[in-house]
């Protein structure tokens, strides 16, 4: 984290203004601008142009010295991450990452990336589904889980074309190897990733008092982790059907959230980040609260550290690994970080600002 010494340049750009101000005043009049001015002259109109000087220096000093707290907030310096960067088409809305392949979902269809061959472009699936908001990749099967405003489909391995497996308006999706996880308005359900034939799927839904907004699956404890706009509410999964086992509220709208090992993060737009201990999943306990960005997308949880996409302030690393997490800085070259998504020591950001997929090393 870098520590910035600097003076309040709304007092420098005032003074400066005062000083050209009063020497254009003094110009201006000798050159007999001010003849018409009365038995005061040169002195008052010095004095006139001084005060507007000044107080025009003092606005853009005011102006640029907000600029610098937003950059600096909370003592936040930037720092420089190098990345690498693979061009999107469309608008990108979701990342998803698992064992090395890379999916982006937005308004082109669903965009697969190589991450072990450098991101390199390999396929566009679903590329007449309108209004695409969230993919998940099924780890170890590699199945491709795609939820959109007509409903949740699935696309077989590598290639093929896929199926509608629910209508409705899907909120978020998730996938473990063989079973996908949607939410819809006010449920949440389990559905078999085995479908060849565009037919829809009979389920038992889970209710919901309110909408989840994200999920994820954590395949050690068969956990399936809920945000909604009130609570972090954790499910165990069995075959078919969900069981809740615990809550925790989040004091604002759940966004996104991340997992890693016994640790849960959750973005919180204008109410930051908080990170909870789920330990015991009946009942988590809150470890953090950061609020430092003025707005989290997203967060995502790799190599001791937790990152979070802040818009068009870039990406900010926080290291978890000491007893008191600690900002590393924020990295403002990451462009306009809307999505994150970590996996074997990579962290993938969507950055609208170049629209483009980019991958940095989780321990940079």
């Amino acid at each position: 984290m870098q520590t910035v010494s600097r003076h309040e340049r709304s007092t420098i750009y005032a003074i400066a203004g005062a000083v050209l101000g009063g020497l254009a005043g003094v110009l201006f009049s000798k050159s007999g601008g001010s003849s018409g001015h009365g038995a005061c002259g040169i002195p008052c109109f010095s004095i006139a142009s001084a005060a507007v000087g000044g107080g025009v220096g003092f606005l853009i000093g005011r102006q640029s010295d907000r600029r610098y707290a937003l950059r600096y907030r909370g003592g936040i310096g930037p720092i420089d991450i190098r990345s690498l960067a693979a061009p999107l088409v469309g608008a990108p809305t979701a990342v998803a990452v698992a064992a090395g392949d890379v999916a982006v979902g937005g308004s082109a269809g669903v965009q697969m990336f190589d991450s072990d061959s450098g991101l390199r472009a390999e396929a566009l699936r679903a590329g007449g589904l309108h209004g695409i908001a969230h993919v998940a990749l099924a780890p170890e099967s590699g199945w491709l889980v795609v939820g959109s405003p007509s409903g949740l489909y699935l696309f077989p391995p590598g290639r093929g074309r896929g199926a509608l497996a629910r209508e409705g308006d899907v909120r978020a999706v998730a996938a473990a190897a063989t079973r996908a996880f949607v939410a819809l308005p006010g449920e949440l359900g389990v559905v078999p990733l085995s479908l060849v034939e565009d037919t829809l799927v009979s389920w038992r839904g889970t209710s919901l008092v309110s909408s989840a907004s994200d999920l994820a699956w954590e395949p050690a404890r068969g956990l399936l982790w809920a945000v909604t706009d009130q609570d972090l509410v954790a499910f165990r999964a069995t075959s078919d059907s969900l069981v809740r086992v615990g809550s925790v509220a989040l004091g604002g709208a759940g966004l996104r959230l991340a997992l890693s090992g016994d640790t849960v993060a959750v973005a919180l737009g204008t109410g930051g980040v908080r990170l909870f201990d789920t330990h015991d999943p009946a009942a988590p306990v809150t470890l953090l609260s950061w609020t430092h960005a003025r707005f989290a997308y997203d967060v995502s949880l790799d190599a001791g550290r937790l990152f979070i996409a802040a818009g068009p302030e870039g990406v900010f690393v926080i290291d978890l690994r000491a007893r008191t997490p600690r900002a590393l800085g924020v990295a403002r070259g990451l462009g306009f970080a809307t999505a994150l998504a970590s996996d074997r020591g990579y962290t993938y950001i969507l950055d609208r600002r170049t629209n483009s997929l980019r991958r940095i090393l989780s321990h940079f």
